[in-house]
């Protein structure tokens, strides 16, 4: 799995959802509380499934470990 590089806007370091695969997206929004995704402004647009990095970032680390101790398992 390939880890998102975070956007930053407004101070803040973001990822976007529909930057992810639709199966990465929806394994993520299974496990986060509906009010982690925001909506940021950035030059006029505005971008709605704005998550935080740093929750992104566990997540990435939990999951991919997650995966890690399946394959080992599936060997």
């Amino acid at each position: 799995m390939t880890k998102l590089i975070p956007i930053f806007i407004n101070g803040g370091t973001w990822i976007q959802l529909s930057q992810l695969s639709k199966e990465q997206a929806a394994n993520l929004q299974s496990w986060l509380p509906v009010t982690c995704l925001k909506k940021v402004m950035f030059q006029g647009s505005e971008f709605s499934d704005c998550l935080d990095f740093q929750t992104y970032e566990y997540w990435f680390r939990t999951h991919q470990v997650s995966d890690q101790k399946q394959a080992l398992l599936d060997f």
